[in-house]
This record gives C-alpha cells, sequence and structure tokens, in this order.
C-alpha cells in the first residue's frame, strides 16, 4: 500500500465503521458520533503518513508523476542497509512482464547530489517489456555508485539526499551532467538492418464472395429487419403502445443508417429498439413477441454484418474486419487501417493506426522460424511461421499474423489514396497524449490490469436513452430532465474521446523517431522473412 493511498483507505473504513457503530448501538446523537469515529481515526492515519516518509526503519519515495493513476505503485525505498527501487509504469500502462526491480547497498555508493532534469535526456529506468520511463521536469536525484549512475525523480529530492546522507556519513556530493539520447520510451525497435531476402511462391490469391451488390442487398435486408421492422411490426401489433414508442424502431433504422459502412456493429445495432419494446409488450400482456426479439433481432444484424468479410467486391467504403491469429483484428477503413491487440496485453495497449495514404510498401510473405515482432509499448506480438503480412509507413512497421496475407493485401492496395500530413507535435505533448490514452483504455479485472476500450459510453448511452424515452412515454418528467442529458453527455465525451484517441493511435512512436527495424522491401524484417513472389 503506497501512502498516497493511506487517506483514502483510512476514510473508507473510518466510514464503515461509523455507520457500523451508529445502526447497532443506536445512539441518540449519531451525527457527532460519525464525525467522531471518521475524523479522528482519519487524522491519526495521515498522521502516520506523514511521519512513516521520516520514520528510522524504511522509508517510502514515490516517484513524481503527473497525473498519477489510483494503480501507480513505482517507488523507491530507504530500508537500514540501502536503496530497493521498483517501477512498473512510470504513470502510463503498467509493464507486461512485471515490475523492475534494483537494488544499492549503502556500501556501494559513492556519492549523492541533485540537479535539474534535461529535455530529452535518456530514460532514468528501463522496464521489464522494453519500455523506458523519461524523466520528468523538475529536480532530480543523481546516485552515484560503483556500477554507475542513476537518476531518481523522486518526490521531495532534498529531503530524499539527507536522509541518505544520515544513513551513510560523509557520502561525496555527486556532480552529474544529462546524457541526451534517443528515446526508448516505447520500447527496444528491431534492428534496422536485416539479411537480404529470397522471394518465394505464395499461395494462389483467390477471393471469395457475392459481388458488392448483392452483399448490400442481402446484409442490409437482414440487418434493417432486425434493427427496425419486427420491433415496428410487434409494436404496432400491440394495443395502447404510445406513440413515443413507436419513434424507438425509427430511431434505431437512424442509427443504422449512420453506421451503415461498419457492418461489425450492426448486430448491437438492431438491439437498440429490442428493450423498450419488451418493456411495453411486457405491461400490454402481449409475450408471443418478446422471444422473437430478443433473439430474432441482434441475430439477423449479425448475420447481415457477416456479409462483408474479406473476399471479392467490398469497394472503398465499407470497413472490414480482418481476425488475426494471435487474436487480435485488423480494421481495414475507408482511409485508414486499425490495429487491435487482443486483449491479454495487460495495462491499457491502446489501437495503433496507419493512413492508407502513408504505405510505402504492402508485403505478403512468410518465416520458416517462429518468431515475435515488437509493438511499440513495449509488447511482442506472436507471429508463427505461417502467412503474414507486412506493413511499412515509415518510420512506423507492422507484422500481422494473418491467413489470407495475399487476399488482405490486394484490399489494402486497392484503397490506398494521397498521403496524409503527420501531425507535428513536441515530445512532451506527444508523452501526455500517450499516458492519457493508456490510462482511457487501462481497466481492471479481480486485481489485475487489462485492456479496454472507450465504446462503454455508447453502451451506456444506449441504456440511458431507452430510460428516456421510456420516462418520457410514462410521463415521469423527472427521470426524462436526468435521462436525457446524461445520454447527451455521454455521446459528447464519447466523441471528444474518439478525436483525441484517433490522434495517439497515429502517433504511437514519438516524435523524429527512427524507423521501426528494416523497411527495405527486398531486406528481411525478421530472421529467415521470405515474401510471397
Amino acid at each position: 500500500m503506497k501512502p498516497h493511498h493511506w487517506p483514502l483507505v483510512a476514510l473508507g473504513l473510518s466510514a464503515a465503521a461509523a455507520i457500523t457503530f451508529v445502526v447497532v448501538v443506536g445512539t441518540g446523537s449519531p451525527a457527532a458520533n460519525m464525525g467522531v469515529l471518521v475524523g479522528v481515526p482519519l487524522v491519526v492515519t495521515y498522521l502516520a503518513h506523514l511521519a512513516s516518509r521520516r520514520a528510522s526503519g524504511k522509508v517510502l519515495f514515490e516517484f513524481r508523476v503527473d497525473p498519477r493513476p489510483s494503480w501507480y505503485t513505482d517507488a523507491v525505498e530507504v530500508t537500514a542497509t540501502g536503496l530497493e527501487i521498483t517501477a512498473a509504469s512510470g504513470g502510463g500502462r503498467m509493464a507486461s512482464t512485471g515490475p523492475r526491480k534494483l537494488s544499492y547497498d549503502f556500501t556501494g555508493l559513492l556519492g549523492i547530489g541533485t540537479r535539474q532534469a534535461v529535455p530529452g535526456e535518456a530514460p532514468w529506468i528501463t522496464l521489464t517489456d522494453g519500455r523506458g520511463l523519461p524523466v520528468p521536469a523538475g529536480e532530480v536525484v543523481v546516485v552515484r555508485t560503483t556500477e554507475g549512475e542513476q537518476v531518481l525523480p523522486v518526490e521531495e529530492p532534498a529531503k530524499f539526499v539527507a536522509l541518505v546522507r544520515s544513513r551513510v556519513p560523509g557520502l561525496a556530493e555527486a556532480r552529474s551532467e544529462a546524457v541526451v539520447a534517443d528515446s526508448t520510451e516505447v520500447g527496444e525497435a528491431p534492428p534496422s538492418t536485416g539479411d537480404r531476402t529470397t522471394p518465394v511462391a505464395g499461395p494462389e490469391v483467390s477471393f471469395s464472395g457475392p459481388p458488392l451488390a448483392v452483399r448490400w442487398l442481402a446484409g442490409a435486408t437482414a440487418a434493417l429487419a432486425g434493427t427496425v421492422v419486427l420491433p415496428a411490426i410487434a409494436l404496432l401489433g400491440t394495443r395502447g403502445v404510445p406513440w413515443p414508442v413507436l419513434v424507438a424502431p425509427g430511431l434505431a433504422g437512424v442509427v443504422w443508417v449512420l453506421n451503415r459502412t461498419v457492418p461489425r456493429v450492426w448486430g448491437r445495432v438492431a438491439f437498440l429498439a429490442v428493450p423498450i419494446s419488451v418493456f411495453w409488450l411486457i405491461a400490454r400482456g402481449e409475450p408471443v413477441w418478446i422471444p422473437v426479439l430478443l433473439v430474432l433481432c441482434p441475430v439477423l444484424g449479425y448475420l447481415g454484418g457477416r456479409m462483408f468479410r474479406l473476399g471479392a467486391g467490398l469497394g472503398r467504403e465499407v470497413e472490414v474486419r480482418v481476425p488475426l491469429r494471435d487474436g487480435g483484428s485488423l480494421y481495414v477503413q475507408r482511409d485508414r487501417l486499425v490495429h487491435k491487440l487482443n486483449r491479454s496485453h495487460e495495462g491499457g495497449v491502446h489501437p495503433r493506426a496507419l493512413w492508407l495514404g502513408d504505405l510505402t510498401l504492402v508485403q505478403p510473405g512468410t518465416s520458416a522460424d517462429v518468431q515475435s515482432w515488437p509493438v511499440p509499448g513495449g509488447v511482442r506480438l506472436p507471429v508463427g511461421r505461417s502467412p503474414m503480412l507486412r506493413l511499412v509507413a515509415r518510420p512506423q512497421q507492422w507484422i500481422l499474423p494473418v491467413e489470407r496475407a495475399g487476399e488482405l493485401a490486394e484490399l489494402i492496395r486497392s484503397r490506398q489514396g494521397e498521403p496524409v500530413r503527420p501531425a507535428e507535435m513536441p515530445v512532451d505533448e506527444w508523452r501526455r497524449l500517450q499516458q492519457w490514452a493508456a490510462r482511457r483504455t487501462t481497466g481492471t479485472n479481480r486485481g489485475n490490469y487489462r485492456t479496454v476500450g472507450i465504446g462503454w459510453r455508447l453502451v451506456a448511452a444506449a441504456f440511458t436513452g431507452s430510460f428516456a424515452l421510456m420516462f418520457l412515454t410514462l410521463g415521469l418528467w423527472v427521470g426524462t430532465v436526468v435521462a436525457v442529458p446524461l445520454t447527451a453527455w455521454l455521446v459528447a465525451d464519447w466523441w471528444r474521446v474518439r478525436n483525441r484517441m484517433r490522434l495517439a493511435e497515429h502517433t504511437v512512436l514519438p516524435p523524429g523517431s527512427r524507423d521501426w527495424g528494416e523497411i527495405r522491401a527486398d531486406h528481411a524484417p525478421i530472421p529467415g522473412w521470405q515474401p510471397y513472389g
């Protein structure tokens, strides 16, 4: 438990104890007792929290980070014999392979001092997944040891130095200058040179599937039947249904039109009008349509979206989802590619994206060896030895484990357009953007950190919007006044987060970054790589 958590823990425990005491004892003055029972333990615990950082035993100093996530754990502990450093996140996502721990014995210290951080200096520590943590602005501690120099961006640097000097008398003053180096905040890049490749014959590229007109006719018909037609028939055939309820299928149809080029969401859109329809069917005693709506509506929407799987005649506008062998997904949109890693990667590994117009190499191929490919952010992507697709849009390079690499390459080439001017931003702004994106995509599941999406806002807006329409039909104006603004806020917040998240997806590498590995078309990015001729 870190010191900045103590007041919150004390408050929660004190509140629980106070409420229990008041309920059980039944005192005549519950307000006064609650104030005493909450306030006294909180004050005492907070004083203990302050005293612990100046105690004679183990003293914890947290590293400086802004903003500080609730799950932040990075700190250095001053013990009776030395320094123990633990770093796992630096304020961004958690390290996917556990925390990095360093120890320095007092007998190995040669000097200690402070200096101001220098923009662009080398990371102060490298995590277990290969990412380097940048040195934050402000005063930092420099510890000179027999193993070299160690920078520590601790809170209260002067007090940290004074405490160490009190335990190591006569410790010299460390004079240090910052070393400016290439950023490794996204982890170690692949080697920039590779062996010359030998093309091989790949599988025959065979597009399958009906023409685009047939896809639209069958897919849209099925999706609209589940989204609009079935709910409308069920409601129109039920007596006494208020007119605002009849608007629900129409609103769902409008949402479908807005998402007509994203077939993967049609199954969810088809469920929009179902909850309020089922509510009124139950209220009017007409249960016959309920199982039909609950099952058939989303199924029809899903089947309609399945018409746009990878194959022939997909056009340029419709988004195509291509599953990857590692459990991730590639989304081929009208003007960009989006790669979502599978959610087993812990700690907010947000999606990454490439503009189709920026691609300079689209190369299917294979490798004879089992391989893994480092993804910016410290995650290694298993790509195996089966067909893979290599994409280059400097400085980025992707290698994706996909079964139908040849067909996917042709689809991507058919949608390439004009290059997009990259966003320009200083390194500090890029760092804040990536940390923001990591926090927005990090959730917890039974104590473990996992990657989450931002679409929960739209799911919540669908529920609150259904309640708003229900309250309106029942004449409950208080509920309507609450639900309508809440729905509008959720949609607006999703739009705000979406736009900034798109920027983070296209800037996973820092400004001025080198090319991510070997990018020459006739050289191998991984050992054993052979492009399809």
